[in-house]
Formats: C-alpha cells, sequence, structure tokens
C-alpha cells in the first residue's frame, strides 16, 4: 500500500484506478471523518474506480498513517496532509470528497491560499460550524441507534456490507477512544461560518434523512451560505450516508460528478 512522508510522518493511501484507459479524466479524492479512517469509502472506491481514478487518505493518527507530536487541527494538520498527498500524486483535476469532519478538512483546504484548487467539492454530513455544544445531543442519539442497529444485525444475522463496514468503522473508534476525543477537540474548535462564501468553485452538499447531528435542516442552512451549492438528502440514511444507503448515495454523486466533468 503507498505512503509518502510530510513532515517526518508517513501518511498512508490508497490509490485505486481500474479504468482501461488510465490517461486522462477527473480524480476523486475522498476524506474521511473523525476517528474513522478511508475504509468508510470502501464502496464507492469500488463503484468509482471502473470509470475514475479513486484516492483515499488515511490522515495522521488514523488507519495505517503514523501519528503526529501535539493535538491536530483541522484547517493545519489535516488540511495540510490533503494538499501534501496533492502535490506528491501531482493532482490538477480533481474533485475532493469530505465527510464529516473530513468535509471541514476539505473546506480548510479550499480556502488555504496557493493550492490547487479542486474542479468541486462534495460536502457528506458536514457543516462549518461543529461547536459541540449544538451537536452534543445529536451525537448520543447517533450512538444509541447504532447499538440498537448492531444488536438487530446480530440477532437476526443481518450482516451487510453495510453492516461489515459500519462495525468495522465502530470497533477502530472503540480501540482508540484517544484518536476520537482529540478528533472532537479539534471539531470543537471549528467555525468557518465567516470565509465559505470565499469557496467559489461547485459545492455538492449531501445529508441523511436521519441524521441526528448534522441534521437535514442544518445542512440547509449551510447550503445557502455557499456561492454556488445544491444540496441533495439520501432517503433513510443517518449520518454515514454512503454506507449506510450506499446505492442511492452512489445514484447522487454519480450525477454530480458526471455534471463536473461535462462542464469543466
Amino acid at each position: 500500500m503507498p505512503f509518502f512522508e510530510y513532515e517526518g510522518t508517513k501518511i498512508h493511501y490508497v490509490d485505486v484506478d481500474r479504468r482501461d484507459d488510465k490517461t486522462d479524466g477527473v480524480t476523486l479524492v475522498f476524506v474521511h471523518g473523525a476517528s474513522s479512517s478511508h475504509l468508510i469509502w470502501a464502496l464507492q472506491l469500488r463503484e468509482f474506480s471502473q470509470h475514475y481514478r479513486t484516492i483515499a487518505i488515511d490522515l495522521s493518527g488514523h488507519g495505517r498513517s503514523e501519528d503526529i507530536q501535539g493535538v491536530p487541527s483541522i484547517d493545519m494538520n489535516y488540511a495540510e496532509e490533503v494538499g501534501a498527498l496533492i502535490s506528491h500524486l501531482n493532482l490538477d483535476r480533481f474533485i475532493l470528497v469530505g465527510h464529516s469532519m473530513g468535509g471541514c478538512v476539505a473546506m480548510s483546504y479550499v480556502l488555504k491560499a496557493s493550492v490547487v484548487q479542486p474542479k468541486a467539492l462534495v460536502l457528506v454530513d458536514t457543516s462549518s460550524d461543529l461547536d459541540l455544544s449544538k451537536l452534543r445531543g445529536g451525537l448520543m442519539k447517533e450512538m444509541i441507534e447504532d447499538r440498537i442497529y448492531f444488536f438487530k444485525s446480530r440477532v437476526f444475522e443481518h450482516y451487510t456490507e453495510s453492516y461489515q463496514l459500519k462495525k468495522l468503522d465502530d470497533d477502530m473508534r472503540l480501540a482508540h477512544p484517544q484518536v476520537m476525543a482529540r478528533d472532537l477537540a479539534a471539531c470543537n474548535r471549528f467555525n468557518i461560518t465567516d470565509k465559505i462564501g470565499e469557496m467559489d468553485i461547485p459545492v455538492f452538499v449531501l445529508v441523511g434523512s436521519n441524521d441526528d447531528i448534522i441534521t437535514p435542516t442544518i445542512a440547509a442552512e449551510f447550503e445557502k451560505k455557499l456561492p454556488r451549492a445544491d444540496i441533495a438528502v439520501v432517503k433513510d440514511a443517518d449520518h454515514i450516508p454512503m454506507v449506510e444507503q450506499p446505492e442511492e448515495f452512489n445514484r447522487l454523486f454519480r450525477k454530480f460528478v458526471q455534471w463536473v466533468v461535462e462542464n469543466s
């Protein structure tokens, strides 16, 4: 599996491209959320690598990447790691996709000066303000609902791909509580609401209809503040729609990617 080094830290990523002709086209770059890894995008890597080069990073301290010293920040450490990946691979025509905290990382990257700008952003269940005092109730509710979901799946032996990915992600989070704690602390410090008007590229906001953390109402208010944005709600999905309802998520995502390709 490929790695690159950024400021002395080995950063892991996956690079999947199953196209016959690999000479041109838009690249899809995926960024995971808090205490997660590139694996959360497994169903999208499998689906979209047939037609696009697909790349997913493990931010420092996550997945197979080495950890850094000190407490990481979204706008500095994580966003700069994404920038280092883009430079390492010499990407110049790409769509940046971020989930939850990863959406904040993607926005922070776009707002940096002198970076290669993506052709578009896809922001999944995220917002410009992740103040935990506003989101804590939703976080607790999602955690309880996940416990119920895992219990029911085991009782009825309903081990779907969605279950397996969610369980793997949950096990990783439980095994490394310190990563989750510091990611939540980084999220709590994140608020770029006064800057998102500067993001003058196409943005597609996706949100699960049943997300209790970033509710459809929060997502709609967020989308209205973006200069060039559209929004879609993934029916019957919670906070991880690309895993919980992959077919519908991929259908909506595919339409946006095709539109970007045709208009860029």
